[in-house]
């Protein structure tokens, strides 16, 4: 990647690790770090979780924050126990945060597994436990439809909902999963951006565009990439364990952001949110790029 690094005008919000970012309506801003953080367009505050809902010494969490339809975070994912997997879901509201698992229905059991999928205001929501169900929650009504066997990487693209597994790229309907993008040869998947039509998708040491119907497999800009966000196919922001580059639909350029990246979500192009070893940084494109 030879072009000249893309100049974003930076902020830093936060100077602690960041592991992922909820964007809600208006400017609302949430942050899953050590101690989740909450806010919007004037500023984060901690909300930290109670001491009963933070995992003991012997146990790990994989976890997501989002956003309800209520503008208020939630925390979805798993916790690694002595006793296996168990879900997660935790709900905040103005007395703080607690167990939210009766806003999931027949997923909210004590049944172990843990939970997977996307939330927010956007139709639809997605909640699915291995082996069990996937709830699609839209405004007109709930439906349902088999998990399947494999835990997927999920993403809402254009009101459709994308699953990442070791075997491609799959849509999901009352019928359950079904393969829409077979996979190459790769190993691993890790993160991925999906439309209909095309698709990025990143392993430990490659990235992998899918475009007219094939697979083209590209060297990452950003070392090993973990988190893409884009609006269209031709605006794709990926970021990595070196930083972060932008696909213009022709190729990549780098971003002027130093040190590991985890995330990346927005709103626009003019609006972007990168989180990382670091901490959290809005960036815009400078006064002069936009005039």
């Amino acid at each position: 990647m030879n072009a000249a690094p893309l100049e974003l005008a930076l902020s830093q919000l936060l100077s602690v690790p960041v592991a992922a970012i909820a964007l809600g309506e208006g400017s609302r801003i949430a942050v899953l770090a050590d101690t989740p953080y909450v806010g919007d367009a004037r500023g984060l505050r901690p909300l930290p979780l109670p001491t009963m809902l933070r995992p003991k010494a012997s146990e790990s969490d994989d976890l997501g924050i989002f956003f309800g339809r209520d503008n208020e975070p939630r925390i979805m994912g798993s916790r690694r126990t002595e006793r296996g997997e168990r879900a997660v879901y935790l709900r905040h509201l103005p007395s703080g945060w607690r167990d939210g698992r009766e806003e999931i229905g027949q997923l909210g059991g004590s049944v172990p597994g843990g939970l997977w999928g996307v939330l927010g205001a956007a139709d639809p929501e997605l909640v699915c436990r291995v082996g069990a169900t996937c709830i699609i929650k839209r405004n007109s009504g709930w439906t349902s439809a088999p998990a399947g066997s494999v835990k997927r990487t999920v993403t809402l693209q254009d009101g459709v909902l994308w699953g990442l597994e070791v075997g491609g790229i799959s849509g999901i309907d009352a019928h359950g999963w079904a393969l829409a993008i077979p996979a190459p040869k790769w190993s691993e998947p890790r993160a991925f951006w999906a439309t209909r039509g095309e698709a990025w998708v990143s392993t430990a040491n490659e990235l992998f565009h899918y475009r007219d119907g094939k697979w083209q497999t590209v060297p990452s800009p950003v070392g090993v990439a973990t988190s893409f966000w884009g609006v269209r196919s031709d605006s794709v922001w990926v970021v990595g364990s070196t930083g972060a580059a932008h696909f213009d639909g022709q190729g990549f350029r780098p971003v002027a952001i130093a040190g590991a990246l985890q995330v990346v979500r927005g709103r626009s192009d003019d609006e972007l949110y990168f989180g990382g070893e670091k901490g959290l940084f809005r960036a815009q494109p400078p006064v002069r790029a936009r005039d």
